[in-house]
């Protein structure tokens, strides 16, 4: 994982799991709604295991815990990520904090932090790379 990525789509990520969060329950309501339309309850002929409607709600099941499995996979990256912030120091945190996650400019942070351009820059290159190496690491091991 790059951490760098993750960061600088912190935001459309999140906004990526409500989206889906509502996909899923649209999906669920299909679903629902097909389970309880009427079915003619006749036997089935020999040999034939499955009706159309069985066919698409598992179709739509299937779409369902791949939504979910997005989700789970997305949330842990957004969670590492908070984590790896987490061990920064403080000032680097803010400053992480103001760029991806308040989507500030470089411009207005340094402005906000009384700092150059250069120092802002800097700060948040070294906090990746700080990041990033904690992150191999911890994935080695």
């Amino acid at each position: 994982m790059k951490v760098q990525e993750v960061l600088e789509n912190y935001n459309s990520l999140k906004a990526s799991i409500t989206i889906t969060e509502g996909e899923i329950q649209e999906l669920e309501n299909e679903v629902l709604d097909c389970k309880s339309s009427k079915l003619d309850g006749m036997p089935k002929a020999k040999g034939f295991t499955s009706s159309n409607i069985e066919n698409y709600i598992a179709e739509k099941q299937d779409k369902i815990d791949k939504k979910k499995r997005y989700i789970k996979k997305t949330e842990t990256k957004l969670k590492i990520v908070d984590g790896l912030v987490k061990t920064l120091k403080k000032y680097n945190q803010d400053i992480i904090d103001m760029r991806y996650y308040q989507m500030m400019s470089i411009e207005e942070i340094a402005t906000k932090k009384d700092r150059g351009y250069g120092a802002i820059q800097k700060t948040i290159d070294r906090s990746i790379k700080i990041m990033q190496k904690e992150y191999n690491k911890n994935k080695m091991s």
